[in-house]
């Protein structure tokens, strides 16, 4: 049945609100259609930033840089990495562990109140400080580039299955 035909006979004419509790069951078949339709995290700007990441990624030859470069601030850029991984381990614990390990749905209620803003922290302040270790290889361009490679590892997060 199309979505049109649901709309009318659940809208009377004199009202504006949908009646729901005249719902057939081609009705509702009819909604769970539309709604799971919608649920596929696989789109253009999905494709459009994880193939931007993979663009950057071979023309600046950011591995290479990252391990041959002597103009890269190692030590910096250590302590940087060091804390996104903090960051990418209370994200890990928070979303695999507790969300589908344990079945917690309310992260809050199972969590230290502190650890998403000291995760927030962490990633900020390791963001800036990898930036700054790799500022005298790219200059200007370095804060685009690890903004696109940054979004399309969330991209990448986002298609997978948990």
């Amino acid at each position: 049945m199309a979505p049109e035909a649901v709309r009318r006979r659940l809208i009377p004419e004199e009202t504006d609100e949908p009646d729901i509790n005249n719902l057939t069951e081609e009705d509702r078949n009819a909604i769970d259609a539309v709604v799971t339709r919608n649920k596929s995290t696989f789109n253009a700007h999905t494709i459009f930033w994880m193939v931007a990441a993979m663009l950057v990624f071979n023309y600046t030859d950011f591995a290479n840089v990252l391990f041959n470069d002597a103009r890269v601030k190692v030590e910096l850029l250590k302590v940087g990495c060091g804390l996104l991984a903090v960051n990418l381990s209370v994200g890990a614990y928070l979303v695999i562990y507790l969300s589908y390990i344990r079945g917690k749905k309310d992260w809050t209620a199972h969590a230290h109140p502190a650890l998403i803003p000291v995760a927030t922290l962490f990633g900020c302040v390791g963001m800036v400080i990898s930036t700054i270790a790799l500022w005298p290889v790219w200059s200007f361009l370095t804060l685009p580039i690890l903004f696109t490679l940054f979004m399309g590892i969330i991209m990448l997060a986002s298609l997978l299955p948990f």
